[in-house]
């Protein structure tokens, strides 16, 4: 199974802007003392040292993830605006030919998880299908409203691809029962749900748009045995501790540390941090989670899970 993270940005796309590519470049050139600068090849090696977040970005695009299996079944989590590229990239293969199929997953309706849903290429070649599943109840009254004349030019009549539309229930064997999925409520408003997906002698769960209320006792336990011995949980990780537990209480986000609570209460193997906040630039959650590792740091090695920081592009193969 291989999964590819096509949008990490939390509420709202985010493109870095000059200010921050400016700081970059500043940056990255105060540090190449006793770099040759004419010598391209050593200014390539330099730059590819460089960290993920100083020669390039955490990524601007909003919700989407990407999981392939070994048999060649295609997966999608989410339709922010990282669906677009996603889209693009799918037409090299056999959806540029009209000839793919995919399951398309929605943890909930909130913009920034449907907002890349019109963009997406493949979804008006004729031919290709896509099965579209929420546990959300009118899920393609929600995504027919997106596409009103009021709020966008071209209705969902008519993008060409085949569109079946599920209500999934809390577990679904899909793809001849090669993938079987399970879900469970998360604290959002309007409610999202966390997907716990098993195939190919792994499992993966995308718990993104989540708050947890209760840090002990049946509430967080709860979480605990759904995360529990997952391969990779991918975590909502939008506000810093003091955002999650104080300022921003009740807007349905969580934070770095409390995915690490989880984690290794769980056992999860490694822990993906994504949602990101829009506000916040690249030093910024470069910041949050070195505080997140400093955290972890102080835990018995025994029961720390692997922590990354979930960025456009990264692929992980299980």
């Amino acid at each position: 199974m291989r999964i590819r993270f096509w949008g990490v940005r939390g509420s709202i796309p985010t493109p870095s802007s000059a200010e921050e590519i400016e700081h970059k470049l500043v940056q990255a050139l105060l540090g190449a003392r006793g770099v040759d600068l004419e010598d391209e090849a050593a200014v390539r090696r330099y730059v590819s040292e460089l960290p993920l977040h100083s020669r390039g970005c955490w990524g601007g695009n909003t919700t989407c993830l990407q999981i392939t299996t070994n048999s060649g079944d295609n997966l999608i989590i989410d339709a922010g605006s990282g669906l677009r590229p996603l889209g693009e990239a799918l037409l090299a293969d056999e959806f540029g030919r009209g000839e793919g199929h995919a399951v398309m997953l929605f943890t909930h309706t909130h913009w920034d998880h449907i907002q890349g849903f019109p963009f997406f290429k493949p979804l008006f070649i004729p031919g290709n299908r896509f099965d579209i599943y929420a546990r959300h109840e009118l899920i393609e009254e929600r995504l027919r409203y997106q596409h009103d004349s009021r709020f966008f030019p071209v209705g969902l009549d008519v993008m060409a691809a085949q569109k079946s539309f599920h209500l999934i229930p809390e577990r679904v064997e899909l793809f001849d029962g090669r993938v079987v999925v399970s879900s469970i409520g998360l604290d959002h408003p309007g409610v999202a749900y966390a997907y716990r997906i098993e195939a190919d002698g792994h499992s993966f769960v995308m718990a993104s748009d989540g708050e947890y209320k209760e840090l002990a006792g049946d509430y967080w336990q709860r979480y605990v045995d759904f995360y529990r011995d997952a391969d990779v949980l991918v975590f909502d990780a939008q506000y810093t501790l003091r955002e999650a537990l104080v300022e921003k209480q009740n807007w349905g986000h969580s934070s770095a540390m409390i995915g690490i609570d989880l984690a290794s209460d769980a056992k999860v193997k490694t822990i993906v941090m994504v949602h990101h906040e829009p506000s916040y630039d690249d030093d910024k959650i470069k910041r949050i989670f070195d505080d997140a590792l400093r955290y972890l740091d102080r835990m018995p090695s025994v029961i720390r899970p692997v922590v990354l920081v979930g960025y456009e592009g990264l692929l992980l193969d299980l």
